[in-house]
């Protein structure tokens, strides 16, 4: 896991290491250092191919000129420019400017007067490294700057944005005005900006590189929000020994479907035994059996009492907390329909569960303004609502959820003591003593029915063969998202269904574990 840092937070790593470990002129060395050393990996120097770095009056413009300075000292041709006048350079990015001008290397001044300078040579690069704005940078591009930024996006040739695409806002990821980087390269940490749409989309690949902060600094101001790597999902993936049986494998229970919504009912419980769960058995109205019977192969159906609307009736409850008994973990929600019976039976129900439970959908609904009604059940529950049933349940304005979510869903979570898989891009994933996963797979192809029903069954399908909550929810949403990313290789990202994301869990999963 990286963690993952606002602006202020990684301001606070730079000045504790600045004041008693390493210089500002090492790191920034450090940092253009890291930019070149990305830069040389994908493009070899190349006759008639020019690197263009746009740089800034600040420390991203100091980085710029140490880019500059190590890519010549390579063999690459290199054309420099600053925006704005070299009289306003101070600190270390002066020092690093100086150490150009003592190597002869030509650095052009840049304002709305010879704007067309930039563009032409922008136009004509091998490849342009944006070096303008960096972790400090909020609000709104302008000027030379808004312009400089303009003619980076018109241009043909890759982007390499250092530390941050200039225009994004480190700490939200707002961006008015902003490059969209083909690579971002940021300093030590990823920033929350990398991480939030729209700034998700503009940073491009992202790489993390080590310019000396050392490793007791950043535990000590931990910020407690990590991004997600493969290597930490496949870590807590259950395996399946050479002597697994299905029972060995764990047994979901699905309380899930109703008249018009048995495809809910069927994605969930599918996708637990995509997720490895030994054997399924989905509780659905009476009236709904002979037809999930047809839908579903793999999984076992118990038909229970119903109401006049074809959703789960009061009456099911008994027959619902023999089948419970028998699980390992519990899916619950998907499909239920709002039905004011169905709903007060989730009520009832689901404090009584004592399972490790994945609660979705119309679940989660039926707990809309009674949300301390989920708090200290003394069993795992993990809920995985989008923004919408979110603010049913806890009131929080849904524009706030989107803007904050990390921050939303940290305050849930522990408020309510559960886990929170808050949907969305980016999913995250939030646990009852604070800490936030932010999970990195995932596309806009998941914008369609059903792909939360999913989730939620491959979430429950690993809690059911003993993975704790919060691995589970996390390695659920990586997984999840990664089926997604999976499918856009192939067929691109408009069209699939959710049933294409569940029948791409086990190559998902593969994939995590080859690695």
């Amino acid at each position: 896991m990286l963690p993952v840092v606002t602006a202020d937070e990684m301001k606070k790593m730079d000045r504790i290491t600045i004041a008693k470990f390493v210089s500002g002129i090492e790191l920034m060395e450090s940092a253009g250092r890291g930019v070149k050393e990305a830069i040389a990996a994908r493009w070899k120097p190349r006759r008639g191919g020019r690197v263009v770095i746009v740089c800034g009056k600040g420390n991203n413009g100091g980085d710029g000129f140490v880019v500059a300075r190590l890519l010549r000292k390579d063999g690459y041709a290199v054309r420099t420019f600053l925006i704005g006048k070299a009289a306003g350079l101070k600190g270390d990015a002066l020092a690093n400017y100086k150490r150009l001008k003592r190597m002869k290397m030509r650095v052009e001044e840049i304002a709305a007067s010879n704007l067309e300078v930039l563009e032409r040579a922008v136009a004509d690069a091998y490849v342009v490294v944006d070096a303008v704005f960096g972790t400090g940078f909020s609000g709104e591009t302008r000027g030379a700057a808004a312009a400089a930024i303009e003619a980076m996006n018109e241009a043909d040739a890759p982007i390499v944005a250092v530390d941050m695409p200039s225009g994004v806002d480190a700490t939200t990821g707002e961006a008015a005005g902003a490059v969209a980087a083909d690579l971002t390269v940021t300093m030590a940490l990823p920033k929350r900006g990398h991480t939030l749409h729209p700034g998700r989309a503009l940073t491009g690949e992202l790489t993390v590189v080590d310019i000396g902060i050392p490793a007791d600094v950043v535990a000590a101001n931990d910020p407690g929000v990590y991004l997600m790597q493969p290597v930490d999902i496949a870590g807590a993936l259950p395996l399946r020994p050479p002597d697994a049986h299905k029972w060995s494998c764990g047994a979901v229970a699905a309380v899930c479907g109703s008249t018009g919504l048995t495809g809910a009912a069927a994605l969930t419980s599918t996708s637990a035994l995509r997720a490895g769960a030994g054997l399924v058995t989905l509780a659905v109205p009476r009236s709904l059996n002979t037809i999930m019977e047809v839908k579903l192969t793999e999984v076992m159906t118990l038909p229970v009492a119903e109401t006049r609307a074809g959703s789960l009736a009061l009456k099911a409850a008994r027959e619902i907390g023999k089948l419970i008994k028998k699980a390992d973990a519990v899916a619950v929600g998907p499909g239920l329909s709002l039905n004011a019976e169905t709903q007060e039976l989730v009520r009832r129900l689901v404090p009584r569960i004592g399972k490790p439970t994945v609660l979705d959908a119309d679940g989660i609904n039926a707990f809309a303004g009674r949300a301390k009604k989920l708090k200290g059940l003394g069993f795992p529950l993990v809920i995985t609502p989008h923004p919408a049933e979110l603010w049913r349940l806890v009131g929080v304005d849904k524009g706030i959820i989107e803007k904050e979510r990390i921050d939303v869903a940290r305050y849930v979570a522990t408020e309510l003591s559960l886990v929170l898989v808050l949907k969305g891009a980016p999913t995250v994933v939030a646990e009852p003593t604070g800490g936030v996963f932010v999970i990195p797979t995932g596309n806009e192809g998941l914008a369609t029915a059903g792909s939360g029903d999913v989730l939620t069954g491959v979430i429950a399908g690993f809690m059911a063969q003993g993975v704790d909550a919060v691995p589970a929810a996390c390695c659920g949403a990586y997984v999840h998202g990664l089926a997604a990313d999976i499918l856009r290789e192939s067929i691109g990202h408009h069209g699939f269904l959710a049933g294409d994301v569940g029948g791409m869990i086990p190559m998902a999963i593969a994939s995590l574990l080859a690695e």
